[in-house]
């Protein structure tokens, strides 16, 4: 058996012995008593109702001396009047007078005593065997020996008492109590059991039900394991009380329990929205839902706000649920300020990379490259094979050339080849690494291409220039042309002397051109010599 989370049994009982008995203990004295008065010194007979005159004065003095609330003076006469002679019902009118006098000074015990005696006497009329059998239930409640207080209610019913909706609410109750009471598993489900029915009689009969009426008829659905009648209840109870909590603590709890969790999402946005949460673990609990139900960036949003409100602790695990449902919302913009709070509050790779990783989301390879080059250092990656390779990929995607940026060209190809040392990550990694030196043998072929048409070109150009110089017979003693500077073009300086003679090939790197000059100067040095 479980106890219901909302629903402390014992507060349905707290006090209602005690008041119910003061209340009830008005039993048919008053008319005996006047007819004393009125006949002090005659003895009426009517059906053996009637007190004598040594008896009736004495229950006089009890009653002016109950009704100044001299409980011990009421006790101290009855004591000595029972001790006589008396008839039945002389002697139930005493024990009546007594009991209520022990019941003032809660002398539950001698109460119970006496009421009984009373009853025991056979002088009592019917309403008033029902009256005491109710009184000695509520007696037996109060003393907690709820098995006897189930007997005399019972007994009270079967005497002829109404089952009305009071007496109904007070068996239900009283079994609830028993239930409660003992530590075996079989005899409290057979007390639920055997209270439901006057649960269901009193929630019939009941029309202006209070919220914790409703409890006690859940409860006993509850402990029955009948979910869909505990759902009819609680969903009559919100109808009467919409706006208590107590109430959609419950509807969240019954769905969750019958497996409705999108029922229990909803009942738990119209807390939220209705201002109903009070708890810290009821916020975090809807914004999961929200991240179940596939719309993280409402879950998140609400997390944000309460966070900032102060309703939801900025705690670690908090703000790392809020960056993971930001990043579930490719809302990345907003994880990274987030992100950057983790990183630094937990100085881990993992955090760091999560950085890296919104970063190169949102096209900002600068600070990717950064956040990953932070990651890699701390260590402790879960894929550091991964990790190198998105550093490769933010490297090369701020190269625009890769013969201009041949720096950040290598530092790609670096953080690649560190990518390929790890097995899940080697063979994309080589492929990258393939992929730009491929880049780079491409950029270096159309690059010479485009020197090699300069350089026809110029020669082009230039041997124009020469065939007018030779026709106008501008030729030195050794049958060369010299062309002038302003008939040279200057793009062809590069590759050409100013005779019009190709000095450089369209794949010479500057090292190979200098040697190659300090050969033609050699050479011409040597020349020189010889002639």
């Amino acid at each position: 058996m479980t106890r219901s989370e909302f629903l402390d049994p014992r507060s349905l009982i707290r006090n209602v012995g005690a008041l119910f008995v003061a209340a009830a203990i008005a039993f048919s004295l008053a008319a005996p008593a006047d007819a004393q008065r009125r006949n002090n010194n005659d003895e009426q007979s009517a059906e053996g109702r009637v007190l004598t005159t040594r008896v009736g004065e004495q229950v006089i003095l009890m009653q002016d001396a109950l009704m100044a609330e001299n409980f011990q003076e009421v006790i101290r006469i009855g004591t000595r009047l029972l001790a006589t002679e008396m008839t039945p019902y002389e002697s139930s009118v005493v024990y009546q007078l007594r009991g209520n006098a022990y019941f003032q000074v809660d002398n539950y015990q001698g109460a119970i005593s006496d009421f009984r005696a009373a009853i025991d006497t056979g002088a009592l009329v019917t309403d008033q065997i029902i009256a005491f059998r109710t009184n000695l239930g509520q007696l037996y409640m109060v003393q907690e020996n709820y098995s006897e207080a189930i007997r005399q209610f019972e007994l009270a019913v079967d005497a002829g008492a109404e089952l009305n909706a009071r007496l109904s609410k007070t068996l239900a109750q009283v079994y609830i109590q028993a239930s409660q009471a003992t530590d075996n598993e079989s005899e409290t489900m057979r007390l639920i059991r055997a209270g439901l029915p006057y649960a269901e009689r009193f929630y019939r009969l009941e029309s202006d039900k209070s919220e914790s009426e409703y409890a006690l008829m859940q409860f006993f659905y509850q402990q029955l394991d009948r979910p869909q009648d505990e759902l009819r209840v609680v969903r009559d109870s919100l109808q009467d009380y919409p706006g208590t909590r107590r109430g959609w603590q419950n509807l969240v709890a019954l769905f969750a329990r019958l497996g409705r969790e999108e029922d229990a999402f909803e009942a738990n946005k119209l807390m939220y929205l209705n201002g109903l949460f009070q708890e810290e673990n009821e916020l975090i609990r809807l914004v999961q839902y929200y991240s179940y139900y596939e719309n993280p960036y409402r879950g998140a949003t609400i997390l944000e706000r309460e966070m900032n409100a102060g309703r939801i602790q900025t705690t670690q695990d908090n703000l790392e649920t809020l960056a993971n449902m930001w990043r579930q919302a490719a809302e990345f913009d907003r994880a990274i300020p987030v992100l950057e709070r983790l990183s630094e509050l937990m100085g881990d790779g993992e955090t760091a990379l999560r950085l890296a990783e919104a970063h190169f989301q949102l096209n900002q390879p600068v600070q990717a490259e950064a956040a990953l080059e932070t990651a890699l250092s701390r260590g402790g990656l879960s894929n550091t094979g991964a990790a190198w390779e998105l550093l490769g990929n933010v490297r090369f995607e701020q190269v625009d050339s890769v013969t201009a940026d041949a720096g950040k060209v290598n530092e790609a190809l670096e953080a690649f080849r560190q990518a390929a040392r790890f097995s899940g990550s080697r063979t994309s990694a080589n492929g990258w690494i393939r992929f730009i030196n491929a880049q780079i043998e491409g950029e270096e072929r159309r690059r010479i291409q485009r020197i090699q048409v300069t350089i026809d070109e110029c020669r082009l150009t230039l041997e124009a220039e020469r065939r007018i110089l030779v026709l106008t017979g501008e030729v030195d003693e050794d049958g060369r042309v010299r062309i002038s500077e302003d008939a040279f073009p200057e793009r062809c300086a590069r590759y050409f002397n100013r005779f019009g003679e190709q000095i450089r090939e369209a794949n010479m790197t500057d090292a190979e051109f200098e040697a190659a000059q300090q050969r033609r100067a050699e050479q011409a040095a040597q020349q020189q010599a010889g002639g």
